[in-house]
């Protein structure tokens, strides 16, 4: 029973929770309502998109597995509480079970590739699970590389769940335009398709964005161990001054971008998501900002590293709103 406890800890079950969340807020949230304006239903079964939101979790698990592993001295000195391999697990059982967690996971991404007859998306898992065992060995010690590559694998959490619900949706549509559907029809139809991949990479930008200045501010928090053990990360290579500066014009251009959607948000009149992005996205954002200025300790760095975490679940949270409203 302990064993289990302790690879639930090591695997960060809770972040593994809200990994499915945002799959399953992206399916619900915001291309069923939008399939239900157009009178249609999800195109995607429920056991096959259960199938992709497992392969995410698991291959995210192994992931956290094999970082911990390459991170024992590190985390000596970074976070020793936190510790779980070497202590409770030892490496050759963690090694184990990345192996086989990271097997099961592209099994079943390859399955439902398979299955719906696009078999080159189940490049999404195998690619993301390759930059998670390059990452851990090599990139997470070099500037900003391994910054981008945590950015970029989870911008790709809301973008998979979308995008394999489009593919068979445009295959389907396209079969129906043969029979059932006039050509003009069509065409809005496939237009408003590529108006919902927009909604799509529009979260996983967000993602993308948030993740990277969290990164960041990371760095600037383990600092002491990430310089003892030769890491070249953005603080260490050009000081916190330079990394804070990085974070802080990253979240300027998130805050441009945000400003613009409530701006047309504000012009179509939807008060009620205007003042969801102004009152719990615009405004902790410059919070953000004003924190990363004042920030010296370790303790600074890692409040705003759980503010801005937090600022990514209240994203995910506004597909709430799409589906309600």
């Amino acid at each position: 029973m302990k064993f289990v406890f302790h690879f639930i800890r090591l695997i960060r079950f809770p972040n593994l929770v809200i990994i499915a969340l945002t799959q399953y807020a992206i399916r619900f949230g915001i291309i069923y309502p939008f399939l239900l304006q157009a009178e249609y239903n999800l195109f995607l079964s429920e056991g096959l998109f259960a199938m992709i939101v497992a392969a995410t979790v698991l291959i995210a698990a192994s992931g956290y597995i094999i970082n911990d592993y390459f991170d024992v001295k590190l985390d000596h000195v970074n976070k020793p509480k936190q510790m779980v391999i070497g202590k409770s697990i030892s490496r050759r059982q963690a090694m184990f079970l990345h192996t086989i967690v990271n097997a099961v996971g592209i099994a079943l991404a390859a399955y439902v590739a398979i299955k719906i007859e696009h078999q080159m998306l189940v490049l999404f898992q195998l690619v993301s699970a390759g930059l998670l065992w390059f990452y851990s060995v090599n990139f997470k010690k070099q500037i900003l590389i391994g910054n981008i590559i945590i950015a970029a694998l989870t911008a790709l959490v809301p973008f998979t769940a979308g995008y394999y619900e489009i593919a068979v949706m445009y295959d389907n549509l396209a079969v129906e335009s043969t029979a059932a559907i006039e050509a003009d029809s069509l065409r809005s139809l496939l237009f408003n398709i590529k108006y919902l991949l927009c909604w799509v990479i529009g979260y996983s930008a967000f993602a993308f964005l948030l993740t990277l200045v969290r990164e960041v501010v990371k760095d600037c928090e383990d600092i002491e161990g990430d310089e003892a053990f030769g890491c070249k990360t953005l603080p260490i290579v050009h000081g916190i001054p330079a990394a804070k500066k990085t974070a802080s014009y990253l979240v300027a251009f998130l805050l441009v971008l945000i400003t613009f959607l409530e701006f047309m948000q504000a012009n179509s009149g939807d008060w009620i998501s205007f003042g969801y992005f102004l009152i719990f996205i615009s405004l902790p954002l410059i919070w953000v900002m004003i924190a990363l200025r004042k920030a010296k300790a370790k303790k600074h760095f890692f409040i705003i590293s759980q503010v801005v975490k937090v600022l990514m679940l209240v994203g995910i949270l506004y597909t709430g709103i799409i589906y309600l409203f």
